[in-house]
């Protein structure tokens, strides 16, 4: 029992000497630290911009994703009753989630108010009759479906009581390209940004090495082991890391009501929420990838140096 109890007071002791060893190494080296630091800072901000951005990217394309449809518009001569069943042909064409009848004098109204809220004069009074034709709104399960659905109403039987269809197989194909060629950029950046700071991690735990080199001689000559004499530098590369995750958070903390005006700018949808995403993703995602660059660093700065 008291040979257990000494053990644990020797790894205690240990583990201080390891993290006063660490502080030390940090403070004697601050040219490379703050180096070291502000690098893991700016790789860390970059890689917050990535999440905020993709956060928006996939909340547009999210909102987007729900607004397209495909609009079939019905010939003048078409009447309700007729419109009405043709509804039960479209709803038939596979991949349509539904499909909403909007009538001549229903689509006029939203032409107005659609003018009211642009605060454009509305001139359609002195037309005399209603220009704009009745149509169906139609929702789909999938928005790359647009095509086929498209195709499909050309097929039905009532297909010439249809005068145009517009679908929104460009817009969809164009969301997904740009989320996915703007991912892939952001994915480079952020490998980039992680090599770099790797570097710089590596140099610093290596400065530290060559200075502490007498000190690692004389913890060997007393009998530590290896890991007692690798720890102080994995604690550095830690400290680093976590050193620059806490900047991180704190400039996107202070900069949270910049982020979201500029987001609701850039995407123009509602969904974002700046303080949900610092406080949940990026959070996490942040302080992880400052701890993990940090211990990576150190460890490969340490590879065959201390055998």
């Amino acid at each position: 029992m008291s040979a257990q109890r000494e053990s644990q007071s020797n790894r205690g002791r240990l583990i201080r000497l390891s993290i006063s060893a660490a502080a030390n190494g940090l403070s004697r080296n601050r040219l490379a630290t703050i180096a070291a630091t502000t690098t893991m800072t700016l790789m860390l901000m970059v890689l917050a911009s990535v999440l905020v951005i993709r956060a928006g990217l996939d909340a547009a394309l999210s909102y987007a994703d729900s607004k397209v449809e495909v609009i079939a518009y019905l010939k003048s001569s078409v009447t309700e009753s007729e419109a009405r069943g043709i509804q039960v042909q479209i709803e038939g064409i596979e991949g349509v989630k539904g499909a909403t009848y909007v009538s001549a004098d229903d689509a006029l109204a939203a032409f107005k108010v659609r003018l009211k809220e642009r605060g454009e004069p509305d001139l359609t009074g002195n037309l005399g009759v209603n220009p704009l034709p009745a149509s169906y709104e139609i929702a789909l399960d999938n928005p790359t479906d647009t095509g086929r659905v498209a195709d499909g109403l050309s097929a039905i039987p009532d297909a010439a009581s249809i005068s145009r269809v517009i679908d929104g197989r460009a817009l969809a194909e164009s969301l997904v390209a740009i989320t996915g060629a703007l991912r892939i950029v952001g994915l480079i950046i952020v490998i980039g940004f992680s090599l770099a700071v790797l570097a710089v991690v590596v140099n610093a735990i290596r400065l530290a090495i060559l200075a502490r080199s007498d000190e690692i001689a004389i913890m060997r000559i007393v009998g530590a082991s290896a890991t007692w004499v690798r720890l102080p530098f994995i604690l550095e590369g830690l400290a680093i890391g976590a050193a620059g995750a806490l900047i991180t958070l704190f400039i996107f903390g202070i900069l949270s009501a910049s982020i979201g005006a500029v987001m609701l700018n850039l995407f123009r949808v509602l969904p974002v929420q700046t303080s949900a995403i610092l406080a949940g993703q990026v959070s996490l995602s942040v302080i992880a990838a400052g701890l993990g660059l940090g211990a990576l660093g150190a460890l490969l700065s340490l590879r065959g140096r201390l055998n």
